[in-house]
């Protein structure tokens, strides 16, 4: 167990990455959900019977996920300053007609 849950924890973070990068949030979001729900068996569990591999690679991802929420920020906020351009260009032009 120890080391497959470090490697399928190491691979999602890795799929997550490709995911963003590809500005693909849905699949970003549905590969969270599975890297949290080892989480949330991890803390089921005896910690005991994790490696200290697994805890390194989770601080990995720590660090990760801090730039990833910086990434998808900034692509929202281009997102959301395109939109208000073209919703007041269609308002301008309406208006003309």
């Amino acid at each position: 167990m120890k080391n497959e849950l470090s490697a399928q924890f190491d691979s999602l973070n890795k799929e997550i990455v490709l995911s963003i990068n590809a500005k693909n949030y849905a699949r970003a979001t549905l590969l969270d959900q599975a890297r949290q729900q080892i989480l949330h068996d991890l803390a089921s569990s005896d910690i005991r019977s994790v490696d200290a591999e697994f805890f390194s690679v989770l601080e990995q991802s720590a660090l990760e996920t801090s730039k990833l929420i910086d990434i998808v920020e900034h692509d929202m906020k281009q997102i959301s300053q395109d939109t208000g351009r073209t919703v007041r260009a269609h308002q301008g032009y309406s208006r003309n007609y």
